[in-house]
């Protein structure tokens, strides 16, 4: 028996009132709801992202639907700071004169 990680990815859906959180619930987990800003975040296998937006977009009660991009973001920073993208001698910290 293999364990095998599915790559998953998180859709934010903006909706004009939060009556509906449940109706999205069968496209995935929802992992957060904002009330005050209306939007859901609904976590899902990677496959299922580009039908499952279709399918949102349609429905009368959202506004726009929008996938989270930090999967395609490298999360690898230590390889840029040898290369020169942060230089801590010029972060621009104040000298402590007094």
């Amino acid at each position: 028996m293999d364990f095998t990680v599915k790559p998953r990815r998180s859709l934010i859906v903006y909706m004009h009132s939060m009556k509906q959180v449940r109706q999205l619930k069968r496209f995935g987990l929802v992992q957060y709801q904002s009330h005050k800003e209306h939007y859901v975040v609904l976590y899902m296998d990677e496959s299922q992202v580009p039908a499952a937006t279709a399918r949102i977009n349609k429905l009368n009660f959202v506004r726009k639907v929008e996938p989270s991009y930090r999967p395609d973001v490298a999360m690898n920073f230590g390889e840029r700071v040898d290369k020169g993208f942060f230089n801590p001698e010029t972060t621009g910290a104040p000298d402590d004169e007094d």
